[in-house]
């Protein structure tokens, strides 16, 4: 009887920290919203459906949207191009700064980042 009670026990921790150590398990969709200040380039959002590389992201320049391809996805940055606008957008994962390229203007920006878990 002690046995099963130990087998039991030691299931029972297992699946508490494999499910504690997989944040994305049971997420359905992830939806991230970058909203910038102020600047020159009118950049004002850059909402993110799927953050796969080859996905599109929504731009805001001013009033129009754009959509932009995901070329780059690592634990650092998300990066976004497309070369007929030649623009390079580079979101900073650790921070609140987003490098962008347009044509050969740089700029960093400050933007705050939110997301949306279900």
């Amino acid at each position: 009887m002690k046995k099963f009670h130990l087998n039991s026990f030691c299931f029972f921790l297992l699946a508490i920290i494999f499910l504690t150590s997989c944040k994305d398990l049971f997420l359905r969709f992830k939806y991230q919203t970058i909203e910038c200040q102020e600047n020159s380039f009118e950049l004002k959002k850059i909402s993110i459906k799927k953050d796969s590389v080859g996905s599109l992201a929504d731009v805001q320049f001013g009033d129009i949207y754009y959509k932009i391809e995901i070329s780059k996805n690592n634990n650092q940055i998300i990066k976004l191009e497309n070369k007929d606008l030649d623009i390079e957008i580079e979101i900073q994962k650790n921070n609140d700064l987003v490098d962008v390229r347009l044509r050969n203007i740089i700029k960093k920006l400050n933007c705050s980042k939110s997301t949306f878990r279900m």
